[in-house]
């Protein structure tokens, strides 16, 4: 791959940037136009008549299905009714939506449907469907229908989205956690040693493109180490602590709150990836073969002109590339809501003056002229890389941004190189 064509996970990691990105860290997206509640007269059933459970939906194929799904599952054991609601509803219809989907300015809702169509669209997409019974008192079941009927009111079917920490994971948790007393959070605060970061990349690592696109794209924010409460945001995770947790009852009693569970359907698919990929190695190969192409066209250019055409080409293009991604990441920061890719230290590799390197250089490879000016600029991007690594060094830095500084450093230090050494500043 690297031997035909260098560029194609950049260009597509650019594509992940600019367009999906935001879909991809959309972590519990329903693809869903519009809410749809099933009979609302569940909602008003007492609590002794109504049974609860917690689903678990597993991954998908798609981008917003890489991260699973939650829902919490009503039974009205005297009338049968059934109903499932879930907090992963959005109206693509709404007024600027797509702008502010880019701005992180998400606003998601509650749907509901029936136990039927749920189980037939999960099995459809081959995603697998798990049930928890819940072991709740009668008064607390009151209060989780409660709660649901409050939620499903107009004033209060929107929220603000966030994908790393209000979500459809998150909302169920919370409600369980009020429903409990505060039981639910009490012993989740235990580090996982994994951050939000860790865990996007973990689950997204099909895609080599879109990881690196997404690793680029996260700010320091990103690389809190996550106590369990937090990493319940993923569906999987809620799952597997509720599956565990010992509650006490009013009399002081402990007992399971999980009293048994099932699979309603099984997927085919693998099981999802325990540890995030170790991207340092694939992204020092693609910035040590670009550096060392730069490098190798340039010793030929002298002799060759096809040479100098291609060297200007590739040297104008990885500019071109990085500077797209600093304007990229530049808006993300200061032009977007989307709170865990601000204060991101990889704008020291990408940032928006490469895009004026790209013009200089490929002036400079073609006429000789500007050679100064280029030479300086490119060595001062090349020196603001090594600032990022030396902020590693140095402990200094938070970010977990090694992989990404070992793909931008080796081209850096070549056009540095290359624009800076006399022999090549002829014409």
């Amino acid at each position: 791959m690297l031997g035909t064509n260098p560029l194609r996970p950049l260009r597509r990691g650019v594509a992940a940037l600019l367009f999906t990105i935001p879909a991809a860290l959309s972590a519990q997206l329903n693809p869903v136009n519009a809410p749809r509640f099933p009979t609302p007269s569940i909602l008003e059933s007492p609590g002794k008549d109504v049974s609860v459970s917690l689903l678990t939906m597993g991954n998908g194929e798609a981008i917003w299905e890489l991260f699973g799904h939650t829902a919490i599952r009503l039974h009205n054991n005297v009338t049968g009714q059934d109903s499932v609601f879930n907090w992963g509803v959005f109206d693509s219809r709404q007024p600027h939506f797509i702008l502010h989907f880019l701005q992180g300015l998400n606003y998601y809702q509650m749907g509901g449907q029936t136990m039927a169509d749920l189980l037939a669209f999960y099995r459809y997409f081959n995603r697998s469907v798990t049930e928890q019974d819940l072991d709740l008192s009668e008064a607390q079941r009151d209060s989780l229908v409660r709660m649901i009927q409050t939620n499903a009111r107009p004033e209060n079917l929107l929220y603000r989205y966030d994908y790393f920490v209000d979500n459809c994971s998150t909302r169920p948790r919370d409600i369980l956690d009020r429903v409990l007393g505060g039981q639910f959070r009490a012993k989740a605060d235990s580090l996982t040693g994994l951050s939000y970061r860790g865990q996007a990349l973990r689950l997204m690592q099909g895609d080599k493109p879109l990881i690196v696109g997404v690793d680029i794209a996260l700010g320091e924010p990103s690389d809190e180490v996550l106590t369990t409460w937090k990493a319940m945001f993923l569906p999987r995770v809620l799952h597997d602590y509720a599956a565990t947790l010992q509650v006490r009852d009013s009399a002081g009693g402990l007992h399971p709150l999980v009293r048994g569970e099932r699979v309603l359907f099984q997927s085919t698919r693998p099981a999802e990836p325990v540890a995030p990929p170790r991207l340092w190695s694939y992204l020092l190969l693609i910035g040590l073969f670009v550096g060392g192409l730069l490098v190798w066209l340039a010793s030929k250019a002298g002799r060759s002109g096809g040479a100098r055409v291609t060297l200007a080409i590739l040297a104008t293009l990885w500019c071109f590339i990085a500077g797209l991604l600093g304007v990229v990441l530049t808006l993300l920061w200061t032009w977007t809501d989307h709170r865990f890719a601000h204060a991101n230290e990889n704008l020291l590799v990408f940032n928006p003056l490469w895009l004026i390197l790209a013009v200089c250089v490929a002036i400079y490879v073609a006429s000789g002229k500007a050679a100064r000016f280029t030479g300086l600029l490119a060595a001062f991007l090349a020196g603001l890389t090594l600032v990022a690594l030396l902020a590693h060094a140095v402990f200094v830095s938070r970010q977990a941004n090694l992989a990404v500084i070992l793909l931008g450093l080796p081209p850096a230090l070549a056009l540095s190189l290359i624009t800076w050494t006399p022999s090549r500043r002829t014409s």
